[in-house]
């Protein structure tokens, strides 16, 4: 009998431990947020699946995918969880090659750009690829053409076509260089902007509509500021399409590379003007 009570005692601790041990693991229910793709390097023209779980399933609440090192407040390619949704995946169009960050944000009317989750991924291309994107988004510039001939030693063009859509016809957009403002476009127009070879970023900054706030404008600010980055040759041609997006709540200017011969095209089908400041 002693003996046994031995070993009843020297079990019962194991048993505690045992409970304590199973009681007291994380839960990930309820827990952190998290986000994730489903790959943590992705080859370049591969869509990214971004997981997400714990999430509160507010209104307005998104996740974002932006470069890495990039401010907390940027948007990047954004998009909305459906209300009332804790956990499941977002499909985001291919980025260029690059490192990259997945952020959520959540309780974002209350929080606002306070990071909820955050996840780093990369995008690779092989050098054969990154030849052929070359030969379709850039061009050497036309000695013919009176705009490219005179472009001055060192400098690349490129070319800001504002795609036409009649619901946003009235507004104006801002558009910079590397943070510093270039021109406002209107409707109907592209514009041609040298600038000496380098990496450049391109982003869209305030839109203005007619109004009494901003001398005979109103200013409004876009939900979204797009970012599109062009590595800039001496002596070759680029095109920008700038995107002017209206709905019930807001307006959203977008920038977006597009190869040669597309923004040439955009130019002859919407007969677009040339905007000179």
């Amino acid at each position: 009998m002693q003996t046994e009570n031995l070993k009843i005692r020297s079990i019962v601790p194991i048993v505690l431990l045992i409970m304590v041990t199973f009681f007291c693991q994380p839960n990930p229910v309820g827990g952190a947020s998290i986000v994730n793709t489903d790959k943590d390097i992705y080859n370049y023209g591969e869509k990214i699946k971004v997981n997400f779980s714990n999430a509160p399933g507010n209104d307005g609440d998104w996740i974002c995918i932006v470069p890495v090192g990039s401010p907390d407040t940027e948007g990047g390619d954004y998009k909305y969880i459906p209300k009332g949704l804790a956990g499941g995946f977002l499909m985001f169009d291919p980025p260029s090659a690059g490192k990259y960050e997945v952020r959520a944000y959540y309780n974002y009317s209350r929080k606002g750009y306070v990071v909820s989750a955050r996840y780093a991924f990369s995008v690779v291309i092989t050098p054969e690829e990154e030849a052929a994107i070359s030969q379709r988004m850039e061009r050497k510039i036309d000695p013919k053409n009176p705009s490219e001939v005179n472009l001055p030693p060192g400098n690349g063009l490129v070319y800001i076509v504002r795609e036409t859509w009649a619901p946003t016809d009235i507004v104006d957009v801002q558009i910079k260089a590397d943070g510093k403002p270039i021109v406002v476009m209107p409707y109907s127009k592209y514009y041609l902007f040298p600038v000496p070879a380098a990496d450049v970023k391109f982003s869209t900054g305030s839109i203005t509509e007619p109004g009494t706030n901003f001398g005979d404008r109103k200013e409004l600010w876009p939900v979204k500021s797009d970012e599109a980055k062009i590595k800039v040759k001496q002596g070759y041609v680029y095109y920008l399409k700038l995107k002017v997006v209206s709905t019930a709540a807001f307006l959203s200017a977008s920038l977006e590379n597009v190869p040669h011969q597309d923004g040439a095209n955009l130019i002859t089908s919407y007969k677009l003007t040339q905007f000179k400041k």
